[in-house]
């Protein structure tokens, strides 16, 4: 019993000499297979730690069951609810005939008051647990609805005039300028690590609206009339729909960078693009980003109604656009960097 108590992460700072002090505060419990130890939504009763046998921890999310963590022993659950005095966030189910130790919300209350030092371990695992939490669902929810939401932007690609290149290169235009801001004094503390994942992982999906775009408009030759013009700039709000009925179910943040992409990646800095005509900052940082990288993307490749732009001509259009069409840093830092974006360029290209 002392060595799994010491094993646990809440109280690993504890000597063998105090654990046993406390020892007599844990009780054991076992579980039979597929034995529902708690439901998510139950009232707080105490935290356990695995003897022996697996743990699964699930909950319901987007319609389904979610496999969030499979515990071993020596690890600790339950204790999200008990740290925060709140109800179960989760169900736990032991996988097979399970042993553990149980210590009741008031007995581990008399446990920290006791051993002070063990507020840190307290914090660090709540950290932790909400940071691998989000992130084992974030794995399980984006494999499925990437897969979906990808066979959707590849269906508005195939039917659309744009070379099959285009989403892979603006992804990997968004990566790049994202990964350089990360650096930047202004947008290092809003472009972190995740913010970098989010968006690579959502850039290819910012057309996906064009699913909702006829093809006598989308496929269209020659130059598109005022009418036909509006109906095309739908895609956006398209896109942002299509997203934000994913957020209904599944409120991620990966999905937010989505519905920003699809809806305002054809907004511009002076307030003069659509679908809502934001101006300046009001424009989410991952549309701006977008903004830049598709437009590159299509000055420098033909299309039905344009030959491909030089390099030298694209850099030309985009700092003119600077401040106007595009956040003005942002433009600095991608034209700072334009020999990496042309090496993207070149590497996709004829594709």
């Amino acid at each position: 019993m002392i060595n799994i108590i010491k094993q646990s992460s809440l109280f690993s700072t504890l000597s063998v000499e105090e654990i046993e002090e406390i020892r007599d505060l844990f009780t054991t419990v076992t579980f039979a297979r597929d034995e529902v130890i708690f439901n998510e939504g139950d009232p707080v009763s105490g935290l356990y730690i695995v003897v022996s046998g697996d743990i699964l921890i699930h909950r319901h999310m987007g319609g389904g069951e979610r496999k969030l963590k499979h515990l071993h022993p020596g690890e600790l659950f339950g204790e999200m609810a008990v740290l925060t005095e709140d109800q179960r966030s989760a169900t736990a189910t032991a996988i097979r005939d399970t042993e553990c130790l149980e210590v009741s919300k008031e007995n581990f209350n008399r446990i920290l008051d006791r051993y002070r030092k063990i507020e840190r371990q307290v914090m660090q695992t709540l950290i932790e647990r909400l940071k691998n939490t989000e992130e084992n669902a974030n794995h399980y929810i984006l494999t499925a609805y990437k897969s979906l939401l990808l066979s959707l932007s590849n269906l508005a690609e195939s039917r659309d005039n744009e070379t099959g290149g285009h989403l892979h290169r603006v992804q990997d235009y968004c990566l790049l300028l994202a990964t350089k801001l990360a650096a930047h004094p202004q947008f290092g503390d809003r472009v972190n690590k995740y913010f970098i994942e989010n968006i690579h992982t959502v850039a290819p999906m910012h057309d996906i609206g064009k699913v909702g775009v006829p093809d006598a408009i989308l496929l269209k030759s020659g130059k598109l009339n005022p009418e036909e013009y509006a109906t095309m700039q739908t895609h956006s709000k398209i896109g942002g729909d299509i997203f934000s009925k994913v957020l209904e179910e599944i409120p991620f943040p990966t999905f937010e960078m989505g519905r920003n992409l699809a809806q305002h990646h054809h907004e511009r800095y002076d307030g003069n693009g659509y679908p809502d005509k934001l101006a300046g900052e009001a424009i989410p940082l991952e549309a701006r980003i977008m903004a830049l990288a598709d437009v590159y993307d299509a000055l420098l490749n033909k299309r039905i109604y344009k030959p491909a732009f030089t390099q030298e001509e694209a850099c030309k259009i985009i700092r003119e656009g600077r401040g106007t069409q595009f956040d003005p840093l942002l433009t600095d830092v991608m034209l700072e960097s334009i020999d990496e974006f042309e090496k993207i360029h070149l590497r996709h290209e004829g594709k």
